[in-house]
Parts: C-alpha cells; structure tokens; sequence
C-alpha cells in the first residue's frame, strides 16, 4: 500500500513540484554549506583566524539563527497569503542569494561566504512552514506520512550528494567555479519546480501580520504550548534536529584534528550517516502503514541512546583515535590517513555500523513527528503552528551548535557530544513509550493523542 502511495505522488502535480524544489534547496543548503567547509578544514580559507574546530560551529551557528528570528514572522505570512505563491517567491529569491554566494567562492572571501549561509537560513525559514502547512492540503490523510517519507528518503539522498560534490568539487583546481555556476543552476531548477504546484489557499487572508518578530516569536511559542498534541510531536521534532546538527559539526573536526584522515573519509562518514537516515526512512513507510507511529517512535528513541553511546566508548578507542600521530606532514602537522587506512583500522566497522544504526534510529523517530503536528494542526492556523516548531527546532539547533562551539574551547573529548546525545534522548524514549502504551490502553481518534 505505502509503495503504491509514493509511486502515485510522484506522479502527481501536487506533490512533484514541491518535492523537486525541496530537494534541489537542499542540494544547495549542504553544498555551499560543505564547500565552505572544506575551504576551512583543507583549502586553508581562513575564518576570521579561527581555529577549524572554533569556525565550522561558529558557521554553523550562522547558519541556523535566521531561522530562529524569522520563523514566527513567515508562519503568518504563510497562513495569510497562497502557500505556492508563497514558495514561489521564496525560490525565485534562493536564485540571487546563491549568485551572492557564487562571488563569495570565486572571491574566496569568507565573509561574504557567511553573510550568503545566513541569508540561506532565512530563505529557509519562510520555506518551512508553507511547505508544511501544504502538504496536509495537497495530501490525503492516508498519503501524508507516506509523502513525507518520501521526501525526508530522498532528503537525505540529495543532502549526501550535496555534502560529497561540494566537499570534493572545491578542492579541486578551478573549483569554485564549478561550485558557483551549479548554485545558482540549482537555485533555478528548483524555481521552475515549484511553478508547476498548484494552488494551496490561505485559510485566513484576513490575518493582520504582527511584524515585531520578538513579541511574535515569544507569542507564537506561548500559543503553540497550549496545544499539546500538537505540541509533542514538535518538540520531538526539533530534538532529532538537534541531535543530527550535533553530528554533522563535529565530524569535519572530529576526523581531521582527532582521528587525523582526510576529506574524503569524511565523505565517507557522511554517507553512511546519510544512508541509514534514508534506510529509516523506508523502514517507517513500511511499518507504520500510513498511521501514526507513537509506538515505532518510542523503538526509534531507545536506538539512538544506544548506538550513540556505542559511538561514544568506540571513538575512544586507542586504535581507532590515533591513525599515526608519529608521521608528520607539511608544516608539523599528522600526516592525514586515506580511506585505505581507515578500512584497515580494525576499529572502523564498529564506528561504521553505530553512526548508520544512530542515524537510521533518528530517521524513524522523526518521520513520524513530522506527520503528527501536520494531521493535527487546525488548518485556520497551521502554517504559524508549525512555524513554532520550525523555532523549536532551529533553538535546539542553534543551541546544539552553540554548546559545540563552547565545548571546543574546553578540554573535553571530541566525542563527547555523542555521550550528552545518548543521556538527553533517554526521557524522550521513555515519555514516547508512555505515550504509546497510553494510546494502545485508550484508543483515540486520529489527533486526539
């Protein structure tokens, strides 16, 4: 049933070109984001004279904060105007923000570099809440899980794609150009995809926009708190984003300064991390079978504590941490290993199978999530419901990424985040199994949860 729902949806134009513009945006948010990260690491661009393992968070932390400020603000606008308009304009303003970031990476100039990462942040944040108040209009309720399956499968593809081409494409003689002619091609692919979406009416064009976005950001916090089955799925939302931010800032670091390989073994970490967000993907179509998944999402939850923790006690491996802090290279620094020493390092397969089973865990925690504050949200105020989450979930990431930001300038471990994941996911496990165990004693109807 679930493989004939998503074959269906991507035939159908209320669906494709939603689809296509989410994912070529996203090709783009993690290719200019991971070039810009490579210059840093292993291009030797410097960022404000940080150290690499100050400036990727500190990028990071950019990056994310837009959406933080202007969430609130594009949840109105998004209750009050046509979503597809909506997202048309967002696109077609995607298009000069990465010309922008073209003349950063051709220029090499990291400021410019980090004024386009915000401004990609706050293209972001107006697309989030009409690409979610949407899909409950475009879909059938019984479609709707499988639909954002379909897109977080396929998300997550693209964002792999996105880390390994601009990772590898810019380290390369004349690379940033290559870079900078494909930002600005995708930036208009994903424009003329979402010109062919069909409407999405507003369902209050009378709304006033309150344009003081503090008192509107703390406002549409304080009304979202009162829905709680809305709530709940959002906060569940916003932790899994949290966690994946934690992961992805501190691996570029984390393998060139402490495990001491190269970029493409961070390539390498990045697809198995991408792959079993994928595999988890796939896994919730097929078992939740459209229906809400509070149970299959608690399951999710243990899995993250415990591949987490595995990654944990594995990274401190005397093996696995120091390939040869012997050998030194060019300028005193530890000679980088290749990909043929990391799959020689006995240790390597244990890291390997935790970061999928993590990733894989998180995919089929979230998935759900997702589909729950869509269903439930009143379709008069969905968009700023939802752009609540959107703030929930990017000052968890903003704070995730500022924590790692701060624990670089301490002594702590490296691998230490993974240890501060597994504990803080430990009552998100435990309260989802409450949950689950309530709706299977007390059947409600569909929101009621």
């Amino acid at each position: 049933m679930s493989a004939r729902i998503a074959a269906n949806l991507l035939r159908a134009r209320r669906f494709l070109p939603l689809l296509g513009a989410q994912l070529f945006g996203a090709f783009n948010d993690q290719f200019l984001k991971n070039a810009m990260i490579a210059l840093v690491t292993w291009g030797g661009m410097g960022l404000w004279g940080l150290e690499t393992k100050t400036a990727v968070p500190l990028a990071g932390l950019l990056f994310t904060l837009p959406f933080f400020l202007l969430s609130s603000l594009a949840g109105q606008i998004a209750d009050k105007h046509d979503k597809a308009l909506v997202l048309r304009k967002v696109k077609f303003a995607e298009i000069f923000i990465m010309i922008f970031a073209a003349i950063g990476l051709i220029l090499q100039n990291p400021t410019l570099l980090i004024l386009a990462l915000m401004a990609m942040g706050a293209q972001s944040a107006f697309f989030g809440p009409s690409k979610n108040a949407a899909l409950p209009q475009w879909l059938s309720d019984k479609e709707l899980l499988t639909g954002n399956a379909v897109i977080s499968g396929l998300l997550y593809v693209l964002i792999m794609v996105g880390q390994i081409l601009g990772t590898l494409l810019i380290l390369r003689a004349g690379g940033e150009y290559i870079v900078a002619v494909t930002l600005v091609l995708f930036a208009v692919l994903g424009w003329l995809s979402m010109r062919k979406a069909l409407p999405a009416p507003s369902p209050n064009p009378d709304l006033k926009i309150d344009y003081n976005i503090v008192f509107d950001t703390f406002r549409n916090l304080a009304f979202a708190f009162k829905d709680l089955p809305v709530l709940r799925p959002m906060l569940g939302t916003a932790w899994y984003y949290g966690l994946s931010a934690a992961v992805l800032i501190i691996m570029p670091a984390y393998i060139e300064g402490v495990l001491h390989y190269n970029a493409q073994v961070f390539i390498l970490t990045m697809i198995s991390f991408v792959i079993g967000a994928a595999l988890g993907a796939l896994a919730i179509t097929i078992l939740a079978k459209g229906r809400d998944a509070v149970g299959l999402a608690a399951i999710a939850a243990f899995g993250i504590i415990l591949f987490s923790l595995d990654l944990y006690f594995s990274a401190g491996i005397n093996a696995f941490t120091k390939f040869d802090p012997l050998v030194l290279g060019a300028g005193g620094k530890p000679e980088l290993g290749t990909v043929a020493d990391f799959f020689s390092n006995s240790a390597t397969p244990r890291f390997l199978i935790g970061l999928v089973g993590a990733a894989m865990s998180a995919s089929m925690f979230v998935v759900p999530m997702n589909t729950m504050a869509q269903r439930r949200a009143n379709p008069m105020q969905r968009a700023r419901l939802l752009a609540a989450g959107s703030i929930m979930l990017n000052a968890a990431t903003t704070g995730v990424q500022g924590l790692v930001f701060l624990m670089t300038l301490t002594v702590l471990p490296m691998q230490t985040p993974f240890l501060i994941i597994a504990l803080c996911t430990i009552p998100i496990a435990l309260y989802s199994s409450y949950r689950a165990w309530i709706l299977r004693k007390t059947p409600a109807p569909t929101g009621a949860e």
